[in-house]
Formats: structure tokens, sequence, C-alpha cells
């Protein structure tokens, strides 16, 4: 076998050899300047660039490839590029994909133009599976790594000199496994011959229970009983594996509830899904990119409504999500308010504000502003008045992501309820958010990881309730002045359980729509560490940031919010244009939450020296 890694792409040639060495064919050929697709039925995602190809901006094909081949027929089972010349957010992607190959597979890794930028924390889990090189690189460097998964090394070899713009080319005999197969006759085995990153399914020395064992019920099962679960999925089916088997697993789990609806769905899916026993359909769907998404969850939600008319409500998960183990019991305890309080449109399970840092109670509920979300649960009527508006082509408002879509144009004015700590992990790649904000908005937002735990003052969520209690709160709350960027702002030695308030300057949006305009906010909340990039996650102008487990922040915008004549009439009010210099350098410090997310790169200045010196040291 052949690998290289280069400025121009990378390349990876395999033969097959039996017995002897003129009994040769050609496995697999990929190299800097073809496109590889060596099965008709596996999913390429743009292996290589062509020769010449600059090295900015990042292009498909650039970062780190990752190939998996069947231990017994070295034959490809699972490639994938990881776009690591990308620093955010991939990384996890990578590391994601590593956790989830079965031992005894090969595995060949390479760079492919540039890819160690953006490595990150998925070097430590390639030095765990044996690397010697992986979290010692520089970010320009070139690399090869031929392994087994789970087993040794078979060649690892890396060119840090890259202003020689010449591929790093390493030639090994692959030797193939001659551990007898799983019998053939069980169709798991079947197809774990021709699919790579699927985890325990795949795993031969402690697989996966298949189908999923049935978990045990919990509190309040009968509310759980006719509300279908719909997972929205396509061609990723190692997330959708791992998906089903956590939502299957989860306490609460009634698994004759569960209906998987594809889109786009290769083979390889539905014949997962048969062997889950899972009840799935496929929609037909058209168009590109965005828009065609927002043309499959309108088929998906005329589906629901014809299926389920009669449901009281409807619980959706997308295929690259992962439950908590309280994910039913949270629902079981919520799902009765979409039809108690008209200004409750949808119950998330992703916390909109779940921020490590302000997060401190599984058992705290908040409402606001937000938009369905990974995991979320809406009524048959909402269900069926978002068709009535729903285009059958792009959207008249331009909005092609369906979820933002609900929100702007079907929400009207209407609020979701959602836990102070998450109950889903958005996991998966592929998003149309921006890498950063991937990052910023998904990886630092805890998942519970108990079940069975009673949610607190659910019946303080209606909307009368909530108004009442948040007026009192605030009113009774120890007022804070200052600069929110302030290391003296915010501390954690506060009294037990005292609640504190915040006025800042909030005005409506002059565009229109009635929501505010968020200039001043993105700067305070940036400061505070919370949700900043628009309006969601508050409540008539009000966010609420926990500091400790038995203390609040109340944000409130004055004069948006209908909770501004709680202000003192003395107290001065904090207007980004009106504060001094110095307090506005300090903020401009810490925009966009650099001061978490700053980049750092490993081993920049490293040499072949140095390098050498660390993997010859014992």
């Amino acid at each position: 076998m052949d690998v290289w890694s280069g400025a121009d792409g990378w390349g990876l040639r395999a033969y097959s050899c039996y017995h002897h060495f003129s009994n040769c064919h050609l496995a697999i050929n990929c190299n800097h300047s073809a496109t590889c697709h060596p099965s008709a039925t596996l999913a390429s995602e743009g292996l290589t660039l062509p020769p010449g190809t600059g090295r900015h901006p990042p292009q498909p094909g650039e970062g780190i490839t990752l190939t998996v081949l069947n231990q017994r027929q070295g034959s490809l089972i699972f490639h994938k590029v990881f776009p690591l010349r990308l620093y955010w957010a991939h990384w996890a992607d990578l590391d994601w994909h590593m956790k989830h190959i079965a031992p005894g597979r090969i595995v060949i890794m390479a760079v492919s133009v540039s890819g160690i930028y953006g490595l990150r924390h998925a070097a430590l889990r390639l030095a765990a599976l044996g690397s010697l090189f992986a979290r010692h690189l520089p970010p320009t460097a070139h690399w090869t790594w031929v392994f087994i998964m789970g087993g040794r090394t078979i060649s690892e070899t890396a060119h840090i000199n890259t202003h020689i713009h010449l591929p790093h080319h390493v030639h090994v005999l692959l030797p193939l496994s001659s551990i007898p197969h799983p019998p053939k006759s069980h169709s798991r085995w079947q197809y774990c011959e021709n699919h790579g990153a699927m985890g325990g399914l795949c795993d031969e020395v402690s697989p996966d229970p298949l189908p999923p064992p049935i978990p045990s019920p919990v509190v309040k099962q009968d509310q759980l009983t006719p509300v279908p679960v719909i997972v929205t999925a396509g061609k990723r089916h190692q997330y959708l594996y791992h998906t089903l088997t956590t939502l299957m697993t989860t306490p609460g789990a009634i698994h004759h509830n569960i209906l998987v609806i594809l889109g786009d769905a290769p083979a390889s899916t539905t014949f997962l899904l048969h062997l889950l026993n899972v009840n799935y359909t496929t929609l037909p769907v058209y168009g590109h990119h965005n828009n065609k998404l927002f043309r499959y969850y309108r088929a998906v939600f005329n589906h629901v409504a014809v299926t389920f008319p009669n449901a009281p409500a409807v619980i959706f998960l997308d295929e690259d999500v992962e439950v908590s183990p309280d994910f039913f019991s949270y629902f079981s305890q919520t799902l009765w308010l979409l039809n108690y309080d008209p200004s409750i449109y949808c119950i998330n399970a992703h916390s909109a504000t779940g921020y490590s840092e302000h997060t401190f109670q599984p058992m705290r509920l908040l409402r606001g502003s937000v938009q369905v979300q990974w995991g979320y649960a809406v009524s048959l009527d909402f269900v069926r008045e978002a068709l009535q508006k729903w285009p059958l082509g792009k959207s008249d408002t331009g909005i092609v992501i369906y979820d933002y879509w609900l929100y702007k144009v079907v929400r009207q004015g209407r609020e979701c309820v959602f836990p102070e700590m998450s109950r889903t992990l958005h996991y998966g790649m592929g998003t149309n958010a921006a890498p950063y904000t991937i990052e910023k908005a998904f990886f630092n937002k805890p998942l519970v990881r108990n079940s069975g735990i009673t949610l607190a003052g659910v019946d303080q969520l209606s909307l009368s309730n909530w108004e009442k209690e948040l007026s009192y709160n605030i009113s009774k709350a120890i007022l804070i002045t200052g600069n929110p960027c302030s290391t003296q702002f915010i501390t954690t030695d506060f009294p037990h359980q005292r609640h504190h308030v915040f006025y800042y300057r909030l005005d409506e949006d002059p565009e229109g729509g009635g929501g505010p305009d968020m200039t001043q906010a993105v700067h305070l909340h940036d400061c505070v560490g919370t949700w900043s990039f628009s309006e969601q996650g508050q409540h008539c102008g009000v966010t609420i940031v926990a500091l400790s487990p038995t203390s609040l922040l109340y944000l409130v915008g004055v004069p948006y919010s209908p909770y501004s004549h709680l202000r003192p009439s003395h107290l001065p009010l904090w207007h980004i244009n009106t504060i001094p210099e110095m307090e506005f350098q300090e903020i401009e410090k810490k925009a966009m939450n650099f001061k978490r997310f700053v980049p750092g790169l490993a081993n920049a200045n490293v040499t072949l020296d140095q390098l050498l010196h660390v993997i010859s040291t014992p």
C-alpha cells in the first residue's frame, strides 16, 4: 500500500494480494489528481484536490483524511475528510469518528494540503490510540499514519519542512487479519463487512445488544404513550446509529412510537433500520442545499399531520442529536403545557442558555423567545398551523432554514419552555452555523447524565404565573451597576438565595418586526457569557442568568422590556454609547467571548530536532 501527503492533496493506493505477490488486484486507487469513487454505494465527499491548488481558502478535500479498511479483505468501508485547516469545531467530529471505529479495523490517516492547524483536542485521542507524532506536529506538517484500531502502528511518518512542496510518501506491506469471521448468517455482520465507524454495532469483541434493550419506564409514562417520536435522517448512518441506540435505551422510551423519516438515504441507512427493528418511511424531496432541507421538513410535517392527526403532541429529533437519560422524563412532566397555555408553542429539550459556567440546576425550567431546537415537542395544532403558511417552493421571506422560519413566521410572539441544563447534545457536523458558533453554542453546554429528575415549578411556567413571579423577583433583586466586562461585576461569592438585576439600554429593532435591537445586548451578553447572537432565550427583553445554584441575575432591557417600570428612577442606565472610553475598550477586548475562545496553535515553532528528541526520549 502507498500513502502520501502533500501540499497538493493526499494519495492512497492499496492492493490486495493472496499467497503470492503476483496474485494482486487493485482495491483502492485515490490520488492527488483525481477524486476516488471506489464503490457505487459509498458516499464520497471530495477526497482530493487537483495539482497546484492554492492553500487558501480551505477547499473540499483539504484537511485530515480518515480511511477505514476491512481488516480481512482490505476493502474500503469508510472515508471522510475532516476540514482541519479550520480551527473551530471540526476536531470534535474527527474525535467522535475515531471513537466509533471498531477494534481490529485498518485505519489510514493523511494530511491533505493542510490539516494539523485545527487538530487540537483530537490529538489527545490519536496519541491514546498509539500515534507518536499527533501531539507534537507543527500546524503546517504533512503526516501519514497507518495502524490497527486497538492494536499496533504499521507506519507513521511526518514531514515538517513544508516549504518544500513535494508529496510525503510511504510504502507499506499491509497484513490482513486471519481471525475467523463472525457468523455470516447474521445480517449484522454482513452489514459490518462493508461499513466502518459504526461503534458497538460492529465491535466483534463487545458488540452492542441488537436490537437495543427496552428500558425501564419512568413516572407519568402515560403522558408519552400517545406521542410519536420523529427522527429525521438521511445519509449519515454513523450518526443515526448512535442517536437511535441512545434514544431507544433511554428510560421511558417506547420503541413502537419511534418513526424515522428519511429524505435522501442510501440502502445502508435502510438496512441499518431493519437491523434495529425501527419503523421508518422515506419521503421524496427536491431542490438543493438549504432549499432542499426546507422542502424536506415541510414534507415531514405533512406526513406527521396525516399519520398522527389525533396525537396531543409530537417530539422531533435529528439524526445527529444525543439524548440525556432524562430526555423522556423531562417531556413527561412538561408536554401538558402545550395544550394548557396558548402562549407556549414548543418544549425544547436543548437549553438555549445553558453554558457550563451558568448551569447549576437540572430541575430548573425557563421560558423565552426561542426557536425549536435539537429535540423539541410541538402540538399537532402547531404542525397544521405551520403547514398552512409553509410555501411549496422557496420561502417568500427568503428564509430557507426551516426552524428559523418557524420562529420568524409561524411563532407569532409565542415562547418555548427550555431547561437550564440541556437534555440533548448536538454532536454532528453539517449544520448551517459557522464552526466558531458551533463550538461556542454547542460544545460548552453540559448534558444531564442522570434520569428521573423531578422538575421544579412546572406550574409556574404558565404566562400569568411566570409574569407575576418574574416581576416580584426583579423588584426584590439587588441592583448592580458598573462595567459588565469588569472582573468585579460578577463574583461567585453571593449570599444564600439572593438575586441581582442589571438594567441596560435596549430599543426596538428599527427595521420592524417587533423584536429588540441587539446592538447593546450583544456586548453585554458577551461580557456576561451568555447567548449573544440574537434575542433568543430572552423573555420580553429579560435574560435570566444563573450565577450559582441559588442566585440569579436578571438582565432587563429598557425601554423595550415591559418590566422596565421596575427600574428605580434614580438608577443610571447602562448605555454603550455613553460609557467612558476606558470601559468601552475593556468591552472591546472581550468581544465575541474571545476571552474564552482564543486560538492557541500547538507546536507552532517545533523543529525536526525537537520532534525527534520528543519521540526518542523514553
